[in-house]
């Protein structure tokens, strides 16, 4: 029973995530990445890290996607408009990559019969449930792992004010 609410809190985490990107409305985008964000709150309590849980919900759908509405509010951003395929190149290496990283993901799953090989090792419960150890696992073991994650955010940050560039007409 706990493998099958974990399996749709996923998938609705992964609809709603994917429906953020596609998204043409701001404020719809967002709404989206709130659902998604309760989603992966859901599996990591199922994964019996209720501490991740909250700081999910607290810090991200609450704080951070306040500041993302407010902002949205702020500056009236409209509904994009469909102008046509101006950029091809984009496209075609964008689902390129999507393709390719979808290959590797397969791959990975394949060659490890579907186990997670990058984590040393299972955490407990307590390590899980305890902020301090949680924090000493994180900056000891799993230091690589936590730099990687905020060398993605930080590219997302950077894609984030690229797009958001306004373009002299």
């Amino acid at each position: 029973m706990e493998r099958l609410v974990f399996d749709v809190a996923a998938l609705v985490a992964i609809v709603f995530a994917g429906l953020m990107v596609i998204g043409r409305d701001p404020v719809k985008s967002v709404l989206a990445l709130v659902v998604s964000f309760f989603a992966l709150a859901a599996g990591y309590v199922l994964l019996l890290a209720p501490f991740i849980a909250a700081l999910q919900v607290i810090v991200y759908a609450g704080a951070i996607l306040v500041l993302f509405l407010f902002v949205l509010m702020l500056l009236n951003v409209g509904r994009e408009r469909p102008d046509g395929m101006r950029r091809p190149i984009q496209m075609v290496l964008g689902s390129l990559a999507v393709l390719l990283f979808a290959g590797l993901l397969l791959g990975m799953f394949r060659a490890t019969s579907g186990k997670i090989p990058f984590l040393a090792r299972p955490l407990s419960e307590g390590e899980l449930a305890d902020p301090a150890a949680l924090a000493r696992l994180l900056f000891s073991e799993y230091l690589l792992h936590f730099e990687a994650v905020s060398v993605l955010l930080l590219a997302a940050l950077i894609g984030a004010f690229v797009l958001a560039r306004r373009e002299d007409a």
